[in-house]
């Protein structure tokens, strides 16, 4: 079963730094987005770019990298974690993971 860009809502946000299609993102100001690094709480995901300004899905099913090997499926507070990864957190907004897959390390999280 795939869930991606089910229910995707997305928004155009200026760019702090260097934003790649693919990159987890965190707010950094006000309008503005960043790479999300380790432990910050993720927003969305860069799903396209154009000279300083990305669309970054807000809402909606996307497979994301995992690196971490205790995730299951369920609703779950992430975070970034390294290499443009999620985590599980102890803060921030719950997302609903709805599937696993350990042997390739991602996750289709419904943002």
């Amino acid at each position: 079963m795939n869930y991606n860009q089910i229910g995707e809502v997305t928004a155009t946000f200026q760019t702090s730094g260097t934003v790649n299609v693919g990159d987890l993102v965190a707010m950094a100001e006000n309008s503005t987005v960043e790479t999300a690094a380790a432990n910050d709480e993720v927003i969305g995901v860069c799903v396209s770019k154009n000279g300083s300004y990305v669309g970054v899905q807000l809402k909606g099913g996307t497979t994301l990298a995992c690196s971490d090997s205790t995730l299951t499926v369920g609703y779950h507070q992430l975070k970034a974690a390294s290499g443009n990864s999620i985590a599980l957190a102890t803060e921030g907004a719950y997302h609903l993971v709805v599937s696993v897959d350990t042997g390739v390390k991602t996750a289709m999280v419904i943002l």
